[in-house]
């Protein structure tokens, strides 16, 4: 790849780039990418216009670039660098060699996740201060490596999330791969009728009582055809129906179903208590699923860059009515290789096919996962791999 005007063999990483310079002599013929000037450059900002400081009292000042570096960062610059020397410990200089000379003094900048934090700028890193997490993940680095290999493309994302029910789920299926659906009125109106009953009487159900309140023979259509959702509270709105689906492997199952056209949704609050139906099987075409390219359906998806630290399922599915699929290996590991602890799982809700992976825990922030599953399917062998990120 082109790197400072110069082609340069090199492997990205989610928070740098490795460059092989074979005209230097070891250990300086493989280099770290500077990202974090090559970043700011991408984003039309010059690191010399940052201000400048003075020395201060506990900061390491560097006269160089006229920049302090002060506290958990300082700490967390000296505690990590690249080994030069043989011997133990960590030296300036192998701390100046893994990450560079500071290009900003601590600033504030919202990043991606719409939040605003305080970072400071390197030439090879962004280190960011993250006091919502526990040490040593309050001093995290910036996914540069991610941000300059996707600078300029157009995304294939819609944005999360959205009060508009169809663009929130419409944006769930483009991170898997799926088409898009449409809504239709009739099936919107029928879960609006499921919705007031299930709030007004305060239960959670797949069948009404035809004794009970606001029931109806349309509301009864869509109990039965689709998801159901109840909540305590005003305070909910359309988009935490959807999330909640979302995180249920049988509910997910049938939002992403990929051979469905057309949805109907109804939301309904009154008395502190909210309701949600989504109809997803009256327009199912299961029929077509041999025609659909995509199988085995992911979620999280390939490349998704979104994906929240929580103790999130991960999941594969195949058609409904196609073979349940033998598993003979599952992994769940960071991009670095470090192993998460999980259970797996072929035995998902309401029939569907396809494997659940469970983490034990909340999955780490602002970390690369990947995911990998062996196996067979209808008697053929299959070996799924993919990779996406958590957010912060």
């Amino acid at each position: 790849m082109a790197i400072e005007g110069r082609i340069v063999r090199a492997q990205q990483f989610e928070r740098n780039r490795l460059e092989l310079h074979p005209g230097n002599r070891p250990p300086y013929d493989v280099l770290l990418g500077r990202l974090g000037a090559e970043r700011l450059s991408q984003m039309g900002r010059d690191w010399q216009s940052f201000p400048q400081s003075q020395p201060q009292p506990g900061c390491r000042f560097f006269p160089e670039t006229g920049h302090n570096v002060c506290g958990d960062i300082l700490a967390a610059w000296r505690a990590n660098g690249l080994e030069l020397d043989g011997r133990r410990g960590t030296t300036e200089a192998e701390s100046l060699a893994l990450f560079g000379l500071p290009l900003s003094d601590l600033v504030s900048e919202t990043l991606s996740d719409g939040k605003t934090y305080q970072v400071q700028w390197f030439e090879r890193a962004r280190f960011e201060l993250h006091p919502e997490l526990a040490p040593p993940y309050h001093v995290l680095l910036g996914l540069l490596g991610n941000e300059t290999r996707h600078s300029g493309q157009a995304s294939q994302q819609p944005s999360l999330p959205s009060n508009d029910w169809l663009a929130q789920v419409n944006a769930y299926r483009a991170r898997a791969g799926v088409p898009p659906v449409t809504a239709d009125p009739t099936l919107n109106d029928n879960c609006v009728q499921h919705a007031r009953y299930m709030a007004e009487n305060g239960v959670l159900t797949h069948d009404q009582n035809p004794s009970l309140p606001w029931a109806s023979g349309a509301g009864q259509t869509c109990a039965q055809k689709g998801n159901v959702w109840l909540g305590s509270g005003n305070v909910w709105k359309p988009l935490d129906a959807i999330d909640g689906w979302m995180m249920s492997v049988g509910h997910r199952a049938w939002l992403l179903y990929p051979t469905t056209p057309t949805f109907g949704f109804g939301f309904y609050q009154t008395r502190g208590v909210s309701a949600a139906g989504l109809d997803v099987l009256t327009h199912a075409r299961l029929d077509q699923d041999t025609t659909f390219p995509g199988w085995p359906v992911r979620y999280p998806g390939g490349d998704q860059q979104d994906v929240p630290p929580i103790q999130l399922p991960i999941t594969l599915f195949w058609p409904y009515f196609g073979p349940t699929p033998v598993i003979s290996s599952v992994s769940l590991r960071t991009g670095s290789g470090m192993s998460l602890p999980h259970s797996a799982t072929t035995n998902l809700p309401a029939g569907h096919k396809g494997v659940a992976i469970i983490p034990a825990q909340a999955l780490p922030p602002f970390t690369t996962i990947e995911a990998t599953v062996t196996g067979t399917y209808d008697g053929r062998p299959f070996n799924v791999t993919w990779q996406f990120t958590t957010r912060r």
